[in-house]
């Protein structure tokens, strides 16, 4: 494998980031890559004879997610213009396949990131509502503390 066109990350370390051109699609040789929304959810992995970030490259768009290094990896670059080479050879058929599949998965990687925020939101109301409850708790112990002791004055 030509050395300019081969990757190696470490674990952890980013590959390309949210909104990044587009520069290669990648050949998992050996590793795992693991791909982050842009509010950093994990939205799923990648293994050896897999092919990520062919999306942005097909679709000419910025990429949609952050892919990082979950083991070491080894990956062959394809470049953008040779990605499109191959695919042009492609029947159309197999083309309008991927295609419809890339827009779906770009769609569901949104709502996901939508589905983790309103978890999030969620979980900070009912975190919130305990606090409150606590509170409440706390004031209705201090009313029935005053109560006892001004039942108590009364008898004295």
């Amino acid at each position: 494998m030509n050395n300019k066109l081969k990757g190696t990350w470490e674990p952890n370390q980013t590959i390309y980031s949210f909104g990044d051109p587009p520069e290669y699609a990648y050949l998992i040789i050996s590793g795992t890559v693991e791909f982050y929304s842009s509010q950093n959810f994990k939205l799923g992995d990648a293994g050896p004879s897999e092919v990520f970030g062919e999306i942005s490259c097909y679709l000419n768009r910025k990429h949609s997610v952050t892919a990082k290094a979950k083991t070491h990896v080894v990956a062959k670059k394809i470049e953008k213009m040779e990605l499109l080479k191959i695919i042009k050879k492609t029947h159309p058929v197999v083309i309008g396949m991927l295609r419809s599949t890339y827009h779906r998965l770009i769609e569901t990687n949104a709502k996901t990131e939508d589905y983790s925020k309103d978890v999030e939101k969620y979980n900070m109301m009912y975190n919130k509502s305990l606090e409150d409850s606590e509170k409440i708790k706390n004031r209705i112990i201090n009313i029935q503390e005053k109560l006892e002791n001004n039942e108590k004055e009364k008898k004295e």
